[in-house]
């Protein structure tokens, strides 16, 4: 048996992927600091790299023998840094869904004061959804989950990407990543657009699989649960032991 290490912002969004996946695993949802609503009032608390300590901490109090981390949108800038550290054993994989890039990215102050509103109320966090983060219409309550999930976290840590870690530069440890790795863009990702994904992703991780989902938003695994989790499977059929 593996496990699954879920690095996500989207915690409603990998219940259907994991239940179809074919292989016998146990799931950890690590903990993120400032969700739902306890951590420091320092921004830079929430860093990539602090974050990827958080998350290699909770490995090791896990004990984990063998696991692949799995890493959605900023989660999966966290999931490259524990990567390209290396300094955990065990890590066998890595699934990187609609990542961030490894590089900075310098937002101009309006967008980033936009992009922290998105969240501060469930009107604006409802438009968000269903009009940015996916492509195609999803059921009411997958929405209000959805929102739930947006607002979730004190304000420095919903802050935090926008104002400082969305800026952080990672490229030398993606490009340390050696280990078995796919990523997998949403062809109408407006968040994370292919070409970036493709140039400032793929493009720093040599060893690294690449395949593009159609008609697929910022929410792959709410969008396409089914596709997603047959890549899966086929990538740790092909590439990873029990």
């Amino acid at each position: 048996m593996f496990t699954f290490i879920l690095s996500s912002r989207f915690p409603h969004g990998n219940t259907k992927t994991i239940q179809l996946l074919s292989f016998s695993i146990s799931e950890e949802d690590p903990p993120r600091p400032g969700h739902p609503s306890t951590g420091p009032s320092d921004e830079t608390e929430y860093s990539i790299l602090q974050l990827a300590q958080d998350v290699e901490l909770a490995i090791k109090r896990l004990d984990l023998r063998k696991y692949i981390i799995v890493g959605h949108s900023m989660g999966a800038k966290v999931a490259q840094a524990i990567a390209g550290r290396n300094l955990m054993d065990g890590l066998a994989g890595l699934v990187l869904l609609c990542p961030a890039p490894p590089t900075p990215l310098m937002l101009p102050e309006d967008m980033r004061d936009q992009q922290i509103s998105a969240y501060d109320s469930a009107q604006n966090a409802e438009f968000v959804a269903r009009n940015v983060l996916t492509a195609k219409s999803l059921p009411d309550g997958t929405i209000k989950g959805i929102v739930e999930d947006m607002l979730k976290g004190n304000p420095s840590a919903k802050a935090a990407w926008p104002r400082y870690a969305m800026n952080e530069d990672i490229i030398e440890l993606a490009k340390s990543i050696s280990i078995p790795s796919i990523i997998i863009a949403g062809g109408k990702d407006q968040v994370e657009p292919v070409d970036r994904i493709k140039a400032e992703v793929s493009g720093n991780i040599s060893v690294a699989e690449f395949l593009v989902l159609e008609e697929v938003g910022h929410l792959a695994p709410l969008e396409a649960p089914e596709k997603v989790a047959v890549i899966i499977n086929d990538f740790v059929s092909r590439n990873i032991r029990n």
